[in-house]
C-alpha cells in the first residue's frame, strides 16, 4: 500500500472513530485524544497504590487492518492495545508493551480477542479460544465471558455511573483466573478487578 492510501485510510478511520465517540451510548470509546485517569491498587505488592493514564492515539494500519491505538501508562511501563471496532463488538488484535529502557515486544492474538460483542445484552455469552504469541512464548488461551448486568450502579472516585458489568473466565495453558470490568456509556472503563490488582476511574476527557 503506497503512502497516500495509507494517510487516506488513517484520515477515514480517524472519522469513523469520531462517529463512534460522539456516541452517548458508547461502551467503549476510541476518538483519538481521549484520556482517563486510572488508581491502580496492587494486591500483591503490600496493597501499592499508583497511577496509570489510558489515552487514545492516532490510529495505525497493522496487518492490512485499521486500528485504533488504546494506550495504558503507568509506572510499570506502557501497553499500546490495538483495537478493532465494528458492528460485531470490540476486539484486540494486538498489545505492544515495554518498559522504561526497553523496546516494545508484540503480543499477537490469533484471532483478534473479543473484549465486547454487542448488542451488550444481560446474560449475553461469548467464547474465545486461540493462541498468545510474543517472543518464545506461545500460549493457549480459553476465555469465557458474559455480561452479568446493564444497569449496575457503580460508585468510583470519578462519580457514580450506571455500568454494564462484564464477568471474564480466562485460562492460560491450564492457569485459570476470574476478572470482572465494568463500563459506562458515553464514558468507557470505570472499574476492572482481577485476584491481582484493582482499577478504578479517577477522571475522564472523551473527545
Amino acid at each position: 500500500m503506497n503512502t497516500n492510501r495509507v494517510l487516506i485510510t488513517l484520515v477515514l478511520l480517524g472519522l469513523y472513530i469520531t462517529a463512534w465517540g460522539a456516541d452517548k451510548d458508547d461502551y467503549y470509546p476510541l476518538t483519538p485524544g481521549s484520556q482517563w485517569v486510572y488508581e491502580i491498587t496492587d494486591f500483591e505488592n503490600k496493597m501499592a497504590i499508583f497511577e496509570q493514564t489510558a489515552t487514545i492515539d492516532p490510529p495505525e494500519i497493522y496487518d492490512k487492518v485499521a486500528c485504533s491505538i488504546l494506550k495504558q501508562k503507568d509506572k510499570r511501563g506502557t501497553v499500546r492495545a490495538y483495537v478493532i471496532k465494528n458492528e460485531k463488538g470490540i476486539f484486540w488484535k494486538k498489545i505492544a508493551a515495554s518498559k522504561s529502557f526497553t523496546p516494545e515486544a508484540n503480543s499477537v492474538f490469533t484471532p483478534e480477542i473479543p473484549i465486547m460483542i454487542f448488542p451488550l445484552a444481560k446474560n449475553a455469552k461469548w467464547d474465545w479460544e486461540g493462541k498468545l504469541k510474543i517472543a518464545w512464548i506461545n500460549k493457549n488461551i480459553k476465555m469465557h465471558c458474559e455480561i452479568l448486568s446493564v444497569n449496575e450502579k457503580l460508585t468510583v472516585p470519578a462519580g457514580t455511573f450506571k455500568c454494564v458489568k462484564i464477568y471474564i473466565h480466562q485460562v492460560r495453558d491450564n492457569e485459570p483466573s476470574e476478572e470482572y470490568g465494568w463500563y459506562a456509556p458515553g464514558i468507557g472503563q470505570i472499574k476492572y478487578q482481577t485476584k491481582k490488582t484493582l482499577k478504578v476511574l479517577k477522571s475522564y476527557n472523551i473527545k
